[in-house]
């Protein structure tokens, strides 16, 4: 059976990172999407390019790496896939179902 890719959006974007922002962690404040490696320095519209960011982190990274605003990425970003909307969207899975879900 072909798996279909997860489609890179805001709204997953946000899902993959729990809503919360990338380089301090809080979920309380609005959050946008922030490129790790600014589009104008090389870095594109990829999984591993794009996190959640709340307005504060994103102001203050400005159009710098992480590194040159001394901000830390709290996780690596990554393409998810199906499996872990699958879990995220279903809330609990069946037992049953565990053996074809994560073979």
């Amino acid at each position: 059976m072909p798996y279909k890719k997860i489609i890179l959006t805001r709204r997953n974007i946000l899902k993959r990172d729990g809503h919360k922002c990338a380089y301090c962690g809080r979920g309380d404040l609005p959050l946008t999407i922030d490129h790790i490696i600014p589009k104008s320095k090389g870095g594109d519209e990829s999984w591993e390019n794009l996190v959640a960011a709340c307005l504060p982190c994103n102001n203050r990274k400005g159009d710098r790496t992480p590194g040159e605003a001394d901000l830390t990425l709290r996780h690596k970003p990554y393409a998810p896939n199906h499996i872990m909307f699958i879990k995220t969207t279903a809330g609990r899975l069946e037992e049953t179902w565990k053996p074809y879900l994560f073979h």
